[in-house]
């Protein structure tokens, strides 16, 4: 298996939504550079995995910055119900090949606002589809 680093790029915000109160330091979500190829090649975009998030999704934000590039997109009739519980329209949907450390898979993805979460949302259905598996010791996802 090849194992993929996370990117550390976020010091000053602390999640307090950790279960255990001997946390050697913050913790931080796993951030991982992908490529979406779309049209005109590969798009690197900056992914946030989350095992519990059950749908791939882009960033409207990002997705209105690259949708001529991404071509293979159109509109999505899919209703998304959030942790808390708000149910949003996905304003599209995208299907093509994603990479991730070396490896290519046919994937889809909708698009929703993150709000400025996450650029791509890298659900339980890729980290299936790469047959993903976190190594939370050494935080790494290996594929």
């Amino acid at each position: 298996m090849k194992g993929v680093k996370s990117v550390d790029n976020n010091n000053t915000l602390i999640d307090l939504y950790s279960v255990s109160p001997k946390v050697p330091g913050p913790e931080r979500p796993f951030v991982h550079r992908i490529g979406i190829v779309g049209s005109t090649g590969e798009l690197p975009i900056e992914a946030l995995f989350d095992g519990g998030a059950m749908v791939a999704a882009m960033c409207s934000r990002v997705f209105a910055r690259v949708k001529d590039r991404l071509g293979s997109w159109g509109p999505s009739d899919k209703l998304l119900r959030m942790a808390n519980g708000v149910v949003v329209r996905s304003e599209a949907t995208w299907a093509g090949r994603i990479s991730l450390g070396g490896s290519e898979r046919d994937a889809t993805f909708e698009v929703f606002d993150s709000a400025g979460g996450w650029e791509f949302l890298f659900g339980k259905p890729l980290l299936r589809l790469f047959g993903a598996k976190q190594n939370f010791a050494e935080d790494v996802v290996e594929i």
